[in-house]
């Protein structure tokens, strides 16, 4: 019965092991590349609407 549940635990974490690496896979290589991308879309929007707005072209 120890043994039944020793292999459970053992399973589990392995289990855990994959998820998180798989997790860990999947916000480096998808979820972060478009939260940059985001990021520097929306950087180059807010200096283009302060030239319009306030700045001026660049001279």
């Amino acid at each position: 019965m120890a043994a039944n549940r020793t292999s459970d635990a053992a399973a589990e974490t392995a289990g855990n092991a994959r998820r998180e690496i798989t997790l860990f896979l999947l916000l480096a290589i998808v979820v972060l590349p478009i939260v940059m991308l985001g990021a520097i879309a929306a950087y180059g929007f807010i200096v283009w609407f302060m030239q319009i707005w306030f700045w001026g072209p660049p001279t």
